[in-house]
């Protein structure tokens, strides 16, 4: 039977008589991610499988047999031959904003208000291996991971309540600015397309001084279609005229890529933590300069 990525992971963890404890210790990151890694339910960028195929002494290759290979060649081929893109939508955190550690800190501040004997450390590590979730789908896969119960409607007013007084909490990522800059010179169409609440999101943009970059600033939760539903991403690709060929979207999660493809245009998962969280100021610097 097909093993998938997750799986190959794990038969080569055991080959070479790992643990999960001690494998998240080399690639320092949490054993909850390595268990998530293994079951497919965080996906695995490139970089991370090169350093897990270091760590288990597999070439990377490894990974994409039984035809995965040749599709992943096929489709970095037809990418190659694909459009040039004029319309360009962001997911907001962790790709433009760094939030993970704040968001992580403030979900574990909201539930143990209500439920005191929680282990404020474990949920931030729950929370750090989920990824691409509406805030209120967080709380309740952190709450059902916990075992306990608490109200939520309560612990979303409490994390609003932490985010507004902590705004300057949430910073750009290096290069993030250069990078808008740079694409709105050369006349793209820049988008936001987020399971960010409206009202959070545009205090974030504000703080950072960057929404004047967007040409349309999208939440998806407010409107009723959380991600990985595409209604917003598709409504957005019918409204403004442009090919979906000629769009891209950039995100951080499984969710994100689910995003994209249901709405039938092109995508790139990336992880900012892996590249120093300095991806985008090392594209302009490498490619765009």
């Amino acid at each position: 039977m097909k093993l998938s990525i997750g799986e190959k992971v794990k038969l080569a963890r055991q080959e070479v008589g790992l643990t999960q404890k001690q494998l998240s210790d080399r690639l320092k990151c949490t054993e909850v991610m390595v268990s998530r890694y293994e079951l497919g339910a965080v996906p695995l960028s490139v970089e991370r499988l090169e350093q897990i195929a270091v760590i288990v002494g597999k070439p990377l290759g490894y990974f994409f047999t039984d035809g995965d290979e040749a599709n992943a060649s096929n489709a970095q081929n037809d990418q190659e031959r694909s459009a040039p893109k004029r319309a360009f939508v962001f997911d907001l955190d962790d790709t433009l904003v760094d939030g993970r550690k704040f968001c992580g800190e403030t979900i574990a501040r909201s539930i143990t208000s209500q439920v005191p004997a929680a282990d404020f450390d474990l949920i931030c590590q729950i929370h750090d291996s989920v990824r691409g979730m509406a805030i209120e789908d967080l709380y309740v896969t952190i709450l059902k991971d916990l075992g306990i119960k608490a109200d939520i409607k309560k612990l979303l007013a409490y994390d609003k309540v932490i985010q507004q007084e902590n705004i300057q909490r949430m910073k750009l990522f290096d290069g993030v600015i250069e990078m808008l800059q740079l694409l709105k010179q050369r006349g793209r169409k820049l988008y936001i397309c987020t399971n960010r609440s409206k009202v959070l999101l545009n205090k974030v943009l504000e703080y950072n001084g960057i929404s004047a970059y967007f040409d349309e600033i999208i939440s998806c939760a407010d409107a009723g279609y959380k991600k990985p539903n595409p209604y917003c991403l598709s409504d957005l690709i019918n409204r403004i005229g442009i090919p979906p060929k000629e769009f891209i979207y950039f995100g951080d999660s499984e969710v994100d890529s689910q995003f994209a493809q249901n709405a039938g245009i092109e995508h790139i998962i990336f992880d900012q933590y892996m590249n120093n969280n300095n991806l985008f100021q090392k594209l302009i610097n490498m490619f765009l300069v």
